[in-house]
């Protein structure tokens, strides 16, 4: 085990982008935006992330365009962006490390008041919950223009990102958002090709995916972040996983993340741990969604207990079926851990909360192996999001 542990800190190349060690920083939402402006707190937290010697830092939620915003802090990916990614990507470079970023779309799950279109785009008409309150109740069914002009706007937001220095984006394809809810039957109810299915839930993602690479070129590398499961019934299911893993092999995608969970539905699947409502409620701005969340949230946000390495087991299912590098994420917290994870055959590890606790986790592993974060899972860090940034309340000055 030791052996496997020691593996994970050697470098590995992903399509020639040398990585100096095996671990990413997961994205994860910062909340360091305002009005899609970037605060001084988002160069800092991905320095820190990159001077505690991740190999890569991967900044969370990039909108490809105004309808793909969860909210109207988020950054779009667009011109105006540029000399914010630009400083991020020298901010980090300085640091010793790489950087990626992410790439999405909300589909219908958005409460942002910046966008172009009057309803949200997704799949197909869909209740939004989350965006009642903003009066973005009911999604449309994206017809053939808007799904050029999103497959359009993935592209140049990729493009963006390599010109802004960026040694790697990451396709979003899971929690829910635009192109997982392509791939999940419950939000996929359309009757043309783009649904129906597996073949033609996949088809829309497979062409994102396509002109992401035509735009980026097949020397740069592209991640995508998949779902292992949505984990409710009438969601991806694992087998359904394992061919959405093959179909973008068979791309020549890069790397696969393997993730799982519904923002919408089962926020906390894909984390584990305490669900922290009553730091939820005090984040919310919003007042009629603060009463609902203080009202119903225990009965519509469920719990899942955490266990370290809690989606290895299914993971593994698809580590079986592919040659394409994966990235392991979820529940890693102590070098132990990490060498279990490194001896299943995973050829990355993505870190949050063990990151976000202390940028030092990695450095504290290799000087003693088995060293175990101190991160408790409280997940207050997630309401923490929406008051003024992620951040780790254990370590609050």
């Amino acid at each position: 085990m030791q052996k496997d542990r020691d593996n994970a800190f050697s470098p590995f190349t992903l399509n020639g982008l040398t990585l100096k060690n095996r671990f990413i920083k997961t994205a994860t939402f910062e909340g360091m935006s305002k009005d899609g402006i970037p605060t001084p707190d988002l160069f800092r937290f991905h320095r820190e992330i990159a001077e505690g010697g991740v190999a890569m830092t991967t900044v969370a939620y990039g909108a490809v365009n105004e309808d793909g915003l969860t909210n109207e802090d988020q950054m779009v990916i667009n011109e105006n962006a540029m000399p914010y990614l630009e400083k991020l990507a020298k901010e980090v470079h300085d640091a010793g490390g790489a950087i990626s970023l992410q790439l999405t779309h909300c589909g219908f799950f958005t409460r942002s008041t910046r966008y172009k279109s009057r309803r949200p785009q997704a799949p197909s008409r869909i209740l939004n919950k989350y965006g009642i309150m903003k009066g973005r109740s009911f999604s449309k069914a994206m017809n053939q223009d808007d799904l050029d002009r999103t497959r359009a706007d993935f592209g140049k937001a990729a493009q963006l990102a390599k010109t802004c220095g960026f040694d790697a984006v990451e396709v979003h394809l899971g929690h829910g958002y635009l192109l997982s809810q392509f791939l999940t039957p419950i939000f996929n109810k359309r009757k043309d090709h783009y649904g129906g299915n597996l073949e033609n839930r996949l088809r829309y993602p497979l062409e994102v995916v396509r002109e992401v690479r035509k735009n980026v070129g097949e020397s740069f590398p592209i991640i995508c972040k998949m779902n292992l499961c949505d984990g409710f019934e009438g969601g991806l299911t694992e087998e359904e996983a394992i061919k959405v893993a093959k179909a973008l092999e068979k791309e020549g995608m890069d790397a696969l993340l393997l993730s799982g969970g519904v923002t919408s539905r089962t926020p906390f699947y894909l984390m584990r741990g305490e669900v922290p409502l009553k730091e939820m409620v005090r984040a919310e701005k919003n007042i009629l969604q603060k009463l609902a969340l203080f009202l119903f949230g225990k009965q519509i946000i469920r719990k899942y207990d955490f266990e370290p390495n809690f989606f290895l087991e299914q993971a593994k299912k698809v580590r079986a079926e592919v040659e394409i590098p994966l990235i392991y994420v979820g529940g890693v917290i102590s070098g132990w851990y990490i060498g279990r994870i490194m001896a299943s055959g995973f050829d990355l590890i993505a870190l949050g909360r063990a990151l976000i606790h202390d940028p030092r986790f990695l450095e504290k592993v290799k000087e003693a192996g088995l060293y175990k974060s101190e991160c408790n899972q409280c997940n207050v860090c997630v309401a923490e999001m929406d008051r003024s940034g992620v951040q780790c309340v254990l370590q609050e000055k």
